[in-house]
């Protein structure tokens, strides 16, 4: 099935929060290969007949999910593009592989 999150800042998850989910997404839609090669942008945007309108406020749990299967040396990659407060001491630092791990695995759990 599929999973994301849906959430405007003041939503169901901290802005802080939102934030890292949606860096991350970004760096894994640029290394990720989606199926048919379709733009995750493109694949998540809203669409009918009389408008299109980009994805907004939306976390693809699916995509985040994805950094668990990429090899070590591509997760450290994109953990240089990310901080956050890992430690809940109120201070971002940049996150390692297992920070990331660590946090995308308890997200996991609880979708």
């Amino acid at each position: 099935g599929s999973s994301g999150i849906n959430a405007e800042y003041g939503g169901c998850i901290e802005k802080d929060l939102f934030d890292l989910l949606h860096q991350i997404q970004e760096s894994l839609a640029s290394v990720v290969t989606s199926i048919g090669c379709i733009p995750h942008a493109r694949w998540r945007e809203f669409q009918n007949d009389l408008q299109k309108a980009p994805s907004m406020g939306f976390i693809d749990g699916d995509l985040i999910e994805k950094f668990l299967d990429l090899p070590r040396t591509e997760m450290a990659k994109i953990c240089t593009e990310v901080y956050y407060d890992f430690d809940g001491t109120g201070m971002k630092r940049q996150g390692t592989v297992d920070d990331m791990i660590k946090l995308i695995e308890d997200l996991a759990r609880i979708h």
